[in-house]
């Protein structure tokens, strides 16, 4: 009797153990599931924050990166990553923006990145830029067929006319590839009233009209 009475017991503190600790662990499992849910969306709500820091601190943080004023800029200097190189101007779309090499979360908060692996403006290929919907680029959508979008670098201005618009997946690498002729792919994130994560890429593609060529170009 006593060992059966010692068994009973010992399966109640089981059966009570497990009551007590499966609520426990799917809460857990429930963060931890939320929390690789919202992952990119909590990231990209850090580097917003960001904008609130001091603007000591911001001075720095663009010092290091080796920005370079195009006002400040002795003679012709070839751009590095970080560096602020151009500004770019999209008059159709209300769009003026500073261009840095580079397209980091820290980048893009201060204006237009270039992706880090795109030529120059003046060299054969594709320029890629991409900036945020929600600021630098809400407006890109206005810029139609026919425009035109000036890049002044710190080595000469360039002309480029609007060719194509079209919308792709986030996952599409298609706006990255490499051309031929002189082109410009300017994009951002789709739709531009998504909140959240968006799902799609609304780019704007345009060809060189005017520019010196790089090759052209004294450093």
């Amino acid at each position: 009797m006593d060992k059966n009475k010692k068994t009973k017991r010992k399966k109640h503190r089981s059966k009570n153990n497990f009551l007590f600790l499966f609520p426990i662990g799917m809460l857990v499992l429930g963060v931890v599931l939320i929390s690789l849910a919202f992952f990119d969306t909590l990231k990209h709500a850090y580097y917003i924050s960001q904008l609130f820091i001091t603007q000591e601190v911001v001075v720095d943080a663009v010092d290091i990166s080796g920005d370079t004023s195009l006002d400040e800029t002795d003679g012709n200097t070839f751009p590095e990553f970080g560096d602020k190189y151009a500004e770019l101007k999209i008059e159709s779309a209300g769009i003026v923006s500073p261009i840095y090499v580079g397209d980091s979360e820290e980048i893009l908060l201060q204006g237009t990145g270039q992706y880090y692996g795109s030529v120059f403006p003046g060299e054969q290929g594709n320029t890629v830029l991409v900036g945020h919907r929600n600021s630098v680029f809400k407006t890109l959508g206005q810029a139609k067929i026919g425009d035109e979008i000036i890049m002044e670098t710190t080595y000469g201005d360039y002309v480029y006319e609007i060719v194509d618009t079209k919308i792709t997946t986030g996952t599409d690498q298609s706006i990255l590839a490499q051309t031929d002729e002189a082109m410009l792919t300017v994009y951002t994130c789709y739709p531009f009233d998504y909140i959240g994560h968006s799902p799609d890429r609304y780019s704007v593609i345009a060809k060189l009209v005017e520019g010196t060529p790089l090759s052209e170009v004294d450093f």
